[in-house]
């Protein structure tokens, strides 16, 4: 009586070389683009923050932006000029303060990602 060898349980080489590989790439790809989106939701809280000011804020567009620079590089925020805002007047006392722009970062070999972010709060000023 010849017995039927048993089947086997579990993964083999070639599926752990398959699981290893796919962890490899989304641990790579979330060390590589996580710095991008954190710096991008630092940028929306600063935004927040100086919508969120108690006082109206004197001196139009230079003024929100001497703000913001002052707070990005205290938050070391690189990467985003001042050519990434738009200040748009809304109201008598409003206006709409809007970041868009794109970061690229390679990611390995020819394959790059590019990201897009634009995010706006309403601002009071005089």
């Amino acid at each position: 009586m010849t017995k039927m060898p048993a089947m086997q349980k579990g993964m083999g080489a070639s599926g752990m070389l398959f699981v290893l590989v796919v962890v490899i790439t989304l641990g790579t790809v979330l060390f590589k683009l996580g710095p991008c989106y954190m710096s991008f939701y630092t940028m929306t809280s600063i935004m927040k923050d100086v919508a969120a000011a108690p006082e109206p804020i004197v001196g139009g567009k230079p003024a929100i932006m001497r703000i913001m620079e002052s707070r990005m590089m205290v938050n070391n925020i690189r990467g985003v000029d001042a050519k990434s805002f738009t200040l748009k007047q809304t109201g008598d006392n409003t206006s709409e303060l809007t970041v868009d722009y794109e970061q690229r970062e390679h990611l390995f070999f020819n394959i790059d990602a590019v990201l897009t972010f634009h995010y706006t709060v309403v601002v009071k000023g005089r």
